[in-house]
């Protein structure tokens, strides 16, 4: 009895031992590293979420080459230095073979280091600054989000067709909100030499008084402010602007998104939003994602793809197509199949560019207006979509000595 027992947890042991490779085998894992605590929560819980409904969407379809897709979310808590502990741990620990992020320049930074150092793919659905594609690209990074150059020069395509030519410049104050004024200026210079920037301001992170910022702005007679701040900074901007009689339109770059424009209300409406990702998209591979998602999250906290949720599917769909294309997870294969690569995606076609692995495309760019056919508060409408070619950085100027 004694023996048979015993040779029963040999046999056992045995076929754990030789079955945990095969379960192995058979999952592909990804680690995605957003902030999940603290000030920022609610922009990784969305990036989460839209990724996840990319990765249900490929298994309920066979897999990614045959292989189930496992997203281990973890908090990078905002800090670069967590961010990369979690994701290094995640590839060897748990196995993961990919890295996704959406938030943060500082981390993505870390994350590409740590990708680069692992010989695995990152993909950034999200940090915007210029140089994470020019001077500091390494080849296992990919990027499927807009710069905040592409955006001025989205921009500049629409206001060339619009008659407002009096800008004030207010940005939150530290690296990001500089890069966003300072491209604007930079384009603007060449696209619409006749626009005049009457004030540049930059306000701390969660400032809470815009007055005196207001005040300026109301004294120098701008029609339109170009803001990249984003949360309850562009919200409160906005609001107190309208209190104190402010008239001019807003140039946006995150008025997109279902949680912070209820609270923003009518105050938002005849303003403009540029975004990597917009569900007034007027494409059929759109309308027929809105559907898909609203048929499962319809009475949810978010009924429709908004901000982060779009952008983290779309990127996520693109990286899934690429692997398709490579027939393989080996990362030199990816790299060599989604340089170059096109794809028809919910915004239209868009190109990886081989030489920074910058997404090059479409520029939509929506009015916030005051009846919305998806929300009970004010909400982009179709937007204009900037050609793929107008908003793409010219290769001369990314700072990416590969792009000459």
């Amino acid at each position: 009895m004694i023996k048979s027992r015993k040779f029963g947890i040999m046999v056992l042991a045995a076929f754990l031992i030789f079955a945990a490779p095969a379960w192995a085998q058979d999952t592909v894992t990804i680690v995605m590293v957003d902030p999940l605590s603290g000030t920022m929560k609610a922009i990784g819980d969305m990036s989460i979420w839209g990724t996840q409904f990319a990765v249900d969407e490929i298994n309920a379809a066979g897999g990614l080459l045959g292989k189930k897709v496992k997203l281990i979310p973890e908090d990078s808590q905002m800090k670069p230095d967590v961010a990369a502990r979690k994701a290094t741990k995640a590839i060897m620990t748990d196995g993961a073979q990919f890295i996704f992020q959406l938030t943060s320049t500082a981390i993505a930074q870390a994350l590409m280091d740590v990708a680069e150092k692992n010989k695995v793919i990152y993909v950034n659905f999200g940090a915007e600054s210029d140089f994470l594609t020019g001077k500091n690209f390494n080849k296992y990074s990919f990027r499927t989000c807009f710069t905040t150059a592409n955006r001025a020069r989205a921009y500049a395509e629409f206001f060339k067709t619009k008659p407002w030519r009096k800008f004030y410049l207010m940005n939150q104050d530290y690296a990001f909100g500089h890069a966003v004024a300072d491209d604007f200026k930079k384009v603007m210079a060449k696209e619409i030499p006749d626009l005049k920037i009457l004030g540049v301001d930059f306000a701390p992170i969660g400032h809470k008084d815009f007055g005196p910022y207001i005040s300026k702005i109301l004294a120098s007679g701008a029609e339109v402010i170009y803001t990249g701040n984003f949360g309850v900074d562009l919200g409160n901007l906005i609001k107190q602007g309208a209190q104190m009689g402010l008239k001019a339109r807003y140039a946006t770059y995150f008025m997109d998104d279902d949680v912070f424009l209820p609270d923003i209300g009518q105050a938002a409406v005849g303003s403009f939003v540029n975004s990597t990702y917009l569900p007034t998209i007027d494409t059929p591979q759109n309308k027929a994602f809105l559907e898909r998602w609203n048929t499962k999250f319809k009475g949810t906290q978010h009924p429709w793809p908004v901000a982060n949720l779009g952008y983290s599917y779309n990127g996520a769909m693109f990286f899934f197509e690429a692997v398709k294309k490579a027939k393989s997870f080996d990362p030199e294969a990816i790299i060599k199949a989604w340089e170059g690569m096109e794809y028809n995606s919910l915004v239209g076609k868009q190109i990886m560019r081989a030489c920074d692995h910058q997404i090059m495309m479409p520029g939509p760019i929506g009015e916030i207006q005051a009846k919305s056919a998806m929300f009970s508060f004010p909400f982009a409408g179709t937007p204009v979509m900037i050609p793929l070619d107008k908003v793409a950085v010219p290769i001369s100027e990314t700072g990416n000595p590969r792009c000459k």
